[in-house]
């Protein structure tokens, strides 16, 4: 518990994964991207609850090698590549309250897609959460002002266009508004968020802005960049006075 609020964590992994397959299993620094998001999970001594949500047994025996639980398997319905992310977390919580007799207040998702995570960046979302009075409260990542809307263009009819209007007035990236992406490395829910706004994001979500590299992993490369990262800690420049 972390100030009274019992906290119930779930990483969501089902299999059938296109780009790499099986990639939950893919390992970096030596360990599955599932062994990876459960090892940070266990230093966090207020989490009341680890567990899996997952439709295959591999993945369900990995994650109990490495200390989560795996009290149900997810349904088939919410393993499709249609199925939201939204209503994975629902129907976790939902079956751990279910399975366990309690109430669980907050819900902290720790997707393994994202391996690069550290124990202070749950902290950090949890506290922001807490603290701001939020419905929820996501980590994110700056966009890299290479790929920012307004420096991005599109072909029409053969000629490149400015995807937005903006772009045409684009002279140096100091003048892009910053835009941010979610990382994946942690969400934080208050119950009534996902059960009576069924939302992740709202008009109430507050940030965290994680300020060194990440990787997400989607495509081979992305492995061989979180391995890079691992490789050579991130080193922030500081300016010379």
């Amino acid at each position: 518990m972390i100030l009274q609020q019992r906290v119930l964590a779930i990483v969501p992994a089902r299999s059938g994964s296109k780009g790499i397959p099986d990639k939950n299993m893919s390992v970096v620094g030596g360990l599955s991207l599932i062994a990876r998001a459960a090892t940070v999970l266990r230093q966090i001594p207020w989490i009341d609850r680890r567990i899996l949500s997952t439709d295959s047994v591999r993945y369900a025996e990995e994650a109990t090698r490495y200390g989560l639980a795996t009290p149900f398997m997810r349904p088939a319905i919410l393993s499709s590549d249609t199925a939201t992310a939204l209503d994975t977390f629902v129907h976790a919580l939902q079956k751990c309250e279910d399975l366990d007799g309690v109430r669980y207040d907050l819900v902290v998702v720790t997707e393994p897609t994202s391996p690069l995570r550290e124990p202070g960046d749950i902290e950090a979302t949890v506290t922001a959460l807490l603290e701001s009075d939020a419905d929820s409260a996501v980590t994110v990542s700056q966009v890299d002002t290479k790929t920012h809307p307004d420096k991005v263009l599109r072909i029409e009819s053969g000629r490149l266009r400015f995807y937005t209007e903006q772009g045409m007035a684009v002279t140096t990236r100091q003048v892009l508004q910053p835009l941010y992406s979610r990382n994946g490395l942690c969400y934080a829910f208050k119950r009534a968020t996902l059960l009576e706004k069924r939302a992740l994001i709202t008009g109430n979500t507050t940030s965290v802005v994680t300020t060194r590299p990440v990787a997400n992993i989607d495509e081979p490369l992305d492995l061989l960049w979180a391995e890079f990262l691992l490789e050579r800690p991130f080193q922030p420049i500081v300016a010379a006075r």
